[in-house]
């Protein structure tokens, strides 16, 4: 997945939030440290305060060919190491519709 899309802002912010639009210094990307958006949320404590994202080297977990069955005793490889990223959610502005 994009994490740099609305899809992708709703995976990080999870189910209880509702990704309204990019913010058009997000979608620029002159400066890809921050990632700012407009979301929708019954209560600010709905949103996460952060995430931490595990990012996989390219290709991970693709086989280039296989050819019939592997073998009962053959063991599995471990998966590859993923490089973590924290991230740190703000809310900047609260606008109360009630």
């Amino acid at each position: 997945m994009h994490f740099w899309s609305v899809e992708g802002a709703e995976e990080i912010l999870g189910r209880r939030v509702r990704v309204d639009r990019l913010d058009s210094r997000t979608l620029e990307r002159g400066h890809t440290k921050t990632f700012a958006c407009w979301v929708w949320a019954r209560d600010i404590a709905d949103i996460p305060t952060s995430h931490t994202l595990g990012v996989l080297p390219r290709r991970a977990g693709r086989v280039e060919e296989m050819e019939g069955f592997s073998p009962p005793d053959r063991r599995v490889a471990p998966p590859p190491a993923s490089a973590e990223y924290a991230m740190l959610i703000h809310v900047d502005r609260v606008e109360d519709w009630t």
